[in-house]
């Protein structure tokens, strides 16, 4: 067995941080290494200039990692690369073994392979589930913050909006019960973010189960956007599909691999059905679009990500949780008017900036102009006077981004 430290020196003061603990020796990756998208057709850099006026800043915004995707991943890729041919594409039993096995193993959900449809991406099965299960007009209860795409798959729709705005107690949101329950008289889908983007709230197993009460009683279903499953920091995700049979005949669970192995551009991702039927609805659906058929390449990689990927993802939550405990030490130290509760999953700090007393766009003005600094504005999410802030990077990175957030508001 053998420990791996961080130690680093600063002001005569010694810091050390345990990144890990591998039995046999097993060697550590290095998270923290150079890294250059100059050339990667990244939205998150190569879009500087493009959302934010400006390409000498540094981008902790999009929610995909400055972070180099499992070297066993990348074989795969080039495994596929040298067939040399890229027809058409249909699932294979060992994709789709690969997603049953991963998500019973890190999550304890056993999955019933046919009611699994594959899809490019969340979004689009968030677009499509909204579309097989509402009418033109119906109501949908979404949390604020929330995730913009929620409010955007909704809007573009039509169907109408309704919020659940969580309640902040000492920088942790909770979620207000009674205003849930009054909307929910009124819903006839919920979504749900599980983890939580933006705040990085893991849901306990009584607030999932009285969130499944709830819809119940009011025939509301449950789109359950999972996501970030895969990211929780300490303990374990818990499926709110898994709480119960009664429970899993209203739910409609995303999940992917893309968070969790920086694969977004591979366009990869799978929705859970509670019946054969439902997801057969679904299928026509997603037919019609003509993106049924996962690509030439992510078949192979997910596959290679979920069935050996398991070791680095251990190692990335260690570098994750150093990353976090760094940049709110940093923030706590040195500028204080910034509040940010520690995330209980996801790499994302969503930073409390209202006692600037500025509006968004002055916030983010200050950030660019002064600070070099592109973040997601708390707008976006539903959460004026907050920002959200990518760590999942290379330590340098994040030292070079927290010392421009503290210049942006000296």
């Amino acid at each position: 067995m053998e420990n791996y430290f961080l130690i680093t020196w600063k002001e005569n003061s010694v810091k050390i941080e345990l990144l890990g603990i591998k039995e046999g020796g097993l060697k550590m990756i290095d998270f923290n290494k150079k890294i250059n998208r100059s050339e990667n057709d990244s939205r998150k850099w190569s879009g500087r200039k493009t959302f934010f006026g400006r390409e000498d800043i540094l981008p902790m915004w999009v929610a995909d990692m400055d972070i180099e995707t499992p070297d066993i991943v990348v074989k795969a890729l080039k495994n596929k690369a040298d067939q040399k041919i890229f027809g058409y594409t249909m699932e294979n039993e060992r994709y789709i073994d690969s997603l049953v096995n991963w998500v019973e193993k890190r999550h304890g959900y056993k999955l019933s392979s046919d009611k699994i449809a594959h899809s490019p991406t969340v979004v689009t099965s968030l677009n499509l589930l909204i579309k097989t299960l509402t009418n033109k007009g119906d109501k949908i209860m979404i949390q604020s913050p929330s995730y913009p795409q929620f409010i955007n798959q909704i809007k573009n729709n039509g169907r109408k909006l309704l919020i659940n705005e969580m309640i902040e107690r000492e920088g942790k949101y909770e979620i207000d019960f009674i205003d849930f329950e009054e909307k929910a008289k009124k819903s006839v889908v919920f979504i749900m973010c599980s983890p939580h983007n933006p705040t990085g709230r893991v849901w306990k197993k009584e607030e999932l189960l009285k969130i499944a009460k709830i819809c119940i009683k009011y025939k509301v279903k449950i789109i359950s956007d999972e996501i970030h499953s895969d990211l929780v920091l300490n303990g374990k995700h818990l499926p709110i599909a898994n709480l119960g049979k009664e429970i899993e005949k209203i739910v409609y669970t995303c999940f992917s691999s893309t968070k969790t192995f920086n694969l977004a551009g591979i366009q990869s991702s799978f929705v859970v059905f509670p019946t054969i039927e439902e997801k057969k609805h679904f299928m026509r659906e997603i037919t019609l679009i003509g993106v049924h058929e996962p690509n030439s390449f992510c078949m192979d990689m997910v596959i290679s990500a979920y069935t050996e990927g398991e070791e680095w993802l251990e190692e990335l939550l260690n570098h994750l949780r150093g990353n976090i405990e760094f940049a709110i030490d940093y923030i706590e130290k040195n500028i204080p008017q910034i509040k940010v509760e520690k995330p209980e999953a996801t790499y994302l700090l969503w930073l409390d900036l209202r006692k600037f007393g500025l509006e968004d766009e002055e916030l983010k003005k200050k950030l660019v102009e002064d600070g070099g600094l592109a973040l997601t504005m708390g707008s976006a999410f539903m959460g004026p006077g907050f920002a959200r802030m990518n760590i999942a990077c290379p330590r340098y990175m994040l030292e070079d981004g927290l010392e421009r957030l503290k210049k942006a508001f000296e």
